[in-house]
């Protein structure tokens, strides 16, 4: 499995930039992990948008979910223009009207998921965790050829959180406070929070992500380096990761 950050901001974009995406590929599939500000655009330059069938979106905030617009749209035409049959479907939260705006149909549709489920989408298995954040937020957690890839999405640190990302071969945790700051009430994490987990759920790799767009970033990865000393890189477009399979399993 090989994921590509298309996406890292946290809220806004830096110039260029866009706000949360992550795309999975195995093989043929492909699966994509939100779809914030620009992401519809950025992803465009690792797949073209008739070869992504599937996106799960972690929540409602537009900097996850923004572009779900861009892609009906997107589908729509290659459809009309016949170089696609096969709708795009969304998974997001449990919410009859936000799963009614993400879909267009025939073109698209949404399918509802639930913290605590496990749900296979092509050679992904993916399993959602409530984070604690102000609306419901799903973690992700996604295995494939024995491989795994977890995604904090948005929230403060819990226990919970580090016990459902432990072992993770990849963790894209989000970072979006500068050490000192207390994000706990808003639902985020800061840099010291994200080392905090990284320790406790040990992680093969630990990306920074959701990043905040003022100041500079490489404060979080010097601050993060001085309490985890695990490989810990900071999210970037198109930063490209491969999640190792392991033997016997496909």
């Amino acid at each position: 499995m090989r994921c590509t950050v298309i996406g890292c901001w946290g809220g806004s974009c830096r110039k260029d930039g866009a706000c949360s995406g992550y795309l999975l590929q195995h093989g043929d599939a492909a699966l994509l992990l939100d779809c914030g500000s620009g992401v519809a655009s950025a992803v465009q330059n690792v797949i073209p948008l008739t070869q992504l069938h599937h996106v799960v979106v972690s929540h409602y905030h537009f900097d996850h979910c923004s572009d779900a617009g861009a892609l009906d749209y997107g589908r729509l035409i290659d459809t009309q223009r016949g170089v696609t049959s096969t709708p795009l479907t969304f998974w997001a939260p449990d919410d009859a009207a936000e799963l009614a705006r993400l879909a267009m149909p025939p073109y698209s549709e949404a399918q509802a998921v639930h913290a605590g489920e496990t749900v296979q989408i092509g050679p992904f298995s993916c399993s959602f965790l409530r984070t604690k954040h102000p609306v419901e937020c799903l973690a992700v957690r996604v295995e494939c050829a024995g491989g795994v890839l977890v995604y904090t999405a948005d929230g403060a640190y819990t226990e919970e959180l580090a016990a459902f990302a432990a072992g993770a071969d990849v963790l894209i945790t989000e970072c979006s406070l500068y050490a000192g700051a207390d994000g706990s009430r808003a639902g985020h994490m800061a840099c010291t929070d994200a080392a905090r987990l990284a320790t406790r759920a040990k992680p093969g790799t630990l990306v920074l992500s959701h990043l905040p767009v003022y100041g500079d970033v490489q404060e979080l990865l010097r601050d993060v380096q001085a309490v985890w000393d695990g490989k810990t890189l900071l999210a970037s477009r198109l930063l490209a990761l491969d999640v190792p399979e392991r033997k016997g399993e496909s």
